[in-house]
């Protein structure tokens, strides 16, 4: 049923979550897991106060999320699973549909950090916008500080 299973991450051990439902579909359907890190672009308004300084905090940010993103795909194949990765930069929702279109992928599996009110509004939600405009099944598992 599923070949090809896309896992957006965030970085944070809550993206995680997901991982063993994840590792379940992969042994159940010998399907292969795709790690996806989406580095979202800094706002242009800071490139014009400190280019250098930006510019270095950006390599330096995109050097820590590939180390983070290689480590879970070893985790993966370590357990006998066949993962790739992918650190690319765009905005989130995008990045994901386009990755998602690119790698032929069957399934889009995360985990949601589930915020609401202010943190919501300030955050956005990408499963949110996910749900609205993937052509690709979903698979959301909703999380928070407790299960972290």
């Amino acid at each position: 049923m599923y070949k090809r299973i896309l896992v957006p991450l965030d970085g944070a051990k809550r993206s995680e979550a997901i991982l063993p439902q994840v590792e379940s579909l992969a042994h159940q359907f010998g399907a292969s897991i795709i790690l996806l890190e989406v580095l979202e672009p800094p706002p242009q308004h800071a490139a014009a106060v400190a280019p250098d300084l930006l510019k270095a905090g950006v390599s330096q940010r995109a050097t820590e999320i590939r180390r983070y993103v290689h480590e879970v795909q070893e985790r993966l194949t370590a357990r006998g699973l066949t993962a790739g990765a992918v650190v690319t930069q765009g905005p989130v929702v995008d990045t994901i549909l386009t990755v998602a279109k690119n790698e032929k992928v069957d399934l889009i599996a995360m985990a949601s950090h589930g915020y609401t009110g202010l943190a919501r509004f300030l955050h956005g939600s990408v499963a949110a916008e996910l749900l609205h405009r993937a052509r690709t099944p979903l698979l959301i598992l909703h999380t928070d500080e407790e299960e972290a």
